[in-house]
């Protein structure tokens, strides 16, 4: 029983120490620098690491933000999901700082990330700072798909000053967090949906059924709205507003 102990105690200490996948997050920063048409890079620091964010200012002079947080292994403008809301939310009066997660190498399962969630918290925060330091009010985190875990774990026990939670695509691991979530959630998702989302609609709502701010919503997408930008900013800039 002794070693049976002893052995637990290392597996959950290595599990606690895995480290991202700095080279991909490098890889990742070097692409979107050379390709990016809208926003500026802004670095930002966490557990004494440097992480890409972008940040696009509102077409107005609107003094509210949103935080967008990226799903697994991606980066803060991919073309799925994430580009598109992080542009398409400063003409709604808008601003927004899109950040790049912790990732893990490509051929990592979303369970595996789950070592990531605290790191995950440091950057949410220092990313929320920063965002009050320009004298803007942090009102939205808007997240897809894993991103939605990491940012519902933040959320389980920091909601000051987060006002909404826009969740797209909430796959299961998510349900645990949900709990003790109080301010407005919407929890979108597409009928074509990935089955880890599909799985966890009852168990989504029931994890929030303390929340009368909770909204469940099924649109005609999958995973990553492809082909359907419009209908994504359409459903989250309406319920946002």
């Amino acid at each position: 029983m002794k070693f049976i102990s002893i052995l637990l105690l290392v597996s959950n200490f290595a599990f606690a120490q895995t480290v991202p996948d700095y080279a991909k997050e490098g890889r990742w920063a070097a692409q979107v620098e050379d390709s990016l048409m809208d926003g500026d890079v802004v670095w930002l620091s966490a557990n004494n690491y440097k992480f890409l964010s972008l940040y696009t200012p509102s077409e107005t002079d609107a003094k509210r933000a949103a935080l967008v947080i990226h799903g697994l292994g991606a980066h803060p403008d991919w073309a799925q999901v994430i580009q598109p809301l992080r542009v398409a939310l400063t003409e709604k009066g808008w601003h927004t700082l899109s950040i790049q997660m912790p990732v893990l190498a490509n051929d990592r399962e979303a369970p595996e990330y789950m070592s990531l969630l605290m790191q995950g918290d440091e950057r949410i925060k220092v990313a929320i700072n920063y965002l009050q330091q320009q004298g803007l009010s942090v009102d939205a985190i808007i997240s897809h798909s894993l991103g939605s875990v990491m940012s519902a774990h933040y959320l389980d026990k920091n909601q000051q000053p987060v006002k909404y939670f826009v969740a797209v695509g909430m796959p299961d691991l998510v349900v645990k967090y949900l709990e003790e979530i109080r301010i407005p959630i919407l929890d979108l998702y597409g009928v074509d949906d990935i089955e880890p989302v599909l799985k966890s609609v009852g168990k989504r709502a029931q994890a929030s059924k303390e929340n009368k701010y909770y909204t469940q919503k099924k649109v005609d997408a999958d995973h990553f709205f492809n082909d359907k930008d419009e209908l994504l900013i359409d459903e989250v800039s309406a319920w946002l507003k």
